[in-house]
């Protein structure tokens, strides 16, 4: 074999494998293989990042969305017992946390007693009245309060201080105008301390 001869062989073979390496740098998947292999500890780092973060990202943003979709804890009471005593329940934020007894038997025009633990206070509400009835709420061996519907079918009485254990009585008492349209007498109903208040 002549110097030419062999020099044309290793030329075509050097030719080859420069035209395999260019089919295997043209091929996606290699290309991406040699890339990962060159870069591996980067990629590593990044996989190990992501994995945190997707892990840590949802736990925050959950805890998060919780504080703010949740309400707000009710402001500690302007007025507390005593205090309170003849005070618009809605003003003095003692609303925020009440509780309420509303028997739904023999009960026309939705009488209530309303109570806030926090405040230390009770106080009587008719929500299907008429302009001119009256609530009343009475605390044994302590105050009363009253109120007047003075326009719309709704009303609630001041505030009456309580201690830990009490009974109360709320009252509700039809208007005598002769434009009246309701057919109930005054009824009364009564709570205490360990009623099933809701």
């Amino acid at each position: 074999m002549s110097d030419s001869e062999g020099e044309e062989e290793s030329s075509s073979e050097g030719e080859a494998e420069t035209e395999r390496d260019g089919a295997e740098n043209r091929s996606p998947l290699r290309r991406g293989w040699r890339w990962l292999r060159e870069h591996s500890t980067h990629a590593l780092l990044v996989a190990v990042a992501a994995a945190v973060v997707g892990g840590v990202v949802p736990v925050l943003l959950t805890g998060a969305l919780q504080d703010w979709l949740s309400p707000p804890p009710p402001a500690p009471a302007t007025c507390p017992g005593a205090g309170c005593d003849g005070k618009d329940p809605q003003k003095e934020g003692c609303s925020a946390d009440a509780v309420t007894w509303l028997p739904t038997a023999d009960n026309p025009v939705s009488l209530q007693v309303r109570r806030s633990k926090r405040c230390g206070v009770v106080w009587g509400r008719i929500t299907n009245a008429e302009v001119g009835d009256v609530v009343t709420v009475r605390v044994e061996g302590g105050s009363a309060r009253s109120a007047v519907i003075e326009y719309g079918k709704d009303q609630y009485t001041p505030m009456v201080s309580v201690g830990e254990t009490f009974r109360v009585t709320a009252c509700a008492e039809p208007t005598i105008s002769a434009s009246r349209t309701g057919s109930w007498s005054k009824y009364c109903i009564v709570a205490t301390d360990a009623t099933a208040w809701k």
